[in-house]
């Protein structure tokens, strides 16, 4: 039988030309063994703890997903990241041949300008993966499972809310051709953010701004990140902010309008600063899954 079971956390960070923070979140489970028949040398890698993990086509392509945390303050969209960043990945390896073996590690896919190292004893000690290296050695008796720790340097200047691919390879050197493959997916930010502005009278219709006109903001966010398969580590924002202030600049609308009640999101966040007189919202979204997204509006009447 398999198994799967799903815990974890991590912290993000992202500033994208509105104030806010989120937290993304990891799937981890337990390791997944088959009752099948197995061959000598058969072996899987995928997340921590779930190296049975399944993606979108199969157990080649499952995947974890991480996001830096540095070089994405005040960056536009559409631009680029302004300083390198590392991260680093959780994989576990498990021997489902039919005896100990010794596995060849290595990563045959790497992003240019990428370096990647990995480490068998906890962090302790880091080796050259790729380009420098052709790989390393993990022995695992039979049946066992080990987590190594994939270290990814990422260069600056990458486009922002982008995932590149970095994939890991375990080959038994028992049985060459016995091989799993995995992705750690490195995100440049997972948040979208995208900002409108539409100028209505009181039936709605388009009229151009003028004294008693109403003019609606609205914010769209979305997690761009994938969730397709089983049992992958995926991005998951808690506690997303999003702020919007009339005062602080490129904004001038806190004093040139007045505020009209009646603010709302579509994913039901906790919305401060829907009252008369305000010139500053910010809206709270408890949880934003992979793929889900939101739209947080907001009225402001012309003086």
């Amino acid at each position: 039988m398999k198994s799967l079971r799903t815990t974890g956390r991590s912290l993000i960070l992202l500033t994208l030309s509105l104030a806010m923070v989120m937290v993304s979140s990891a799937t981890e489970g337990a390791v997944i063994t088959g009752d099948d028949a197995i061959n000598f040398g058969d072996v899987l890698v995928g997340p921590c703890g779930v190296p049975g993990a399944v993606g979108p086509t199969g157990v080649n392509d499952d995947f974890t997903n991480r996001s830096i945390n540095t070089g994405l303050a005040n960056v536009p969209p559409g631009g680029v990241t302004s300083a390198a960043a590392t991260v680093v990945f959780r994989n576990t390896i498990q021997n489902i041949g039919v005896a100990d073996d010794v596995f060849q590690l290595t990563a045959p896919g790497v992003p240019a300008g990428f370096a990647v190292e990995i480490s068998t004893d906890q962090g302790d000690n880091y080796v050259p993966l790729a380009p420098q290296s052709a790989g390393v050695a993990l022995p695992l008796a039979y049946r066992a499972a080990a987590i190594v720790l994939v270290r990814v340097n990422a260069p600056a200047g990458l486009r922002i809310l982008t995932g590149f691919d970095i994939v890991i390879r375990a080959s038994s050197i028992a049985t060459p051709t016995a091989a799993n493959d995995t992705i750690d997916r490195l995100y440049t930010g997972f948040i979208r953010l995208e900002k409108s502005v539409t100028r209505i009278n009181g039936s709605g219709s388009s009229l151009l701004a003028a004294p008693g006109a109403e003019i609606e903001f609205a914010i769209s966010y979305s997690n761009v990140t994938s969730d397709e398969g089983v049992g992958n580590s995926l991005l998951t924002a808690h506690n997303l902010v999003i702020t919007e202030n009339g005062d602080a600049a490129p904004n001038t609308w806190g004093q040139t309008t007045t505020h009209v009640i009646g603010a709302s999101d579509t994913q039901g966040g906790v919305i401060i600063g829907d009252r008369d007189g305000s010139t500053s919202l910010t809206d709270m979204i408890t949880r934003l899954e992979p793929s889900q997204s939101g739209v947080f509006k907001f009225k402001r009447r012309i003086k």
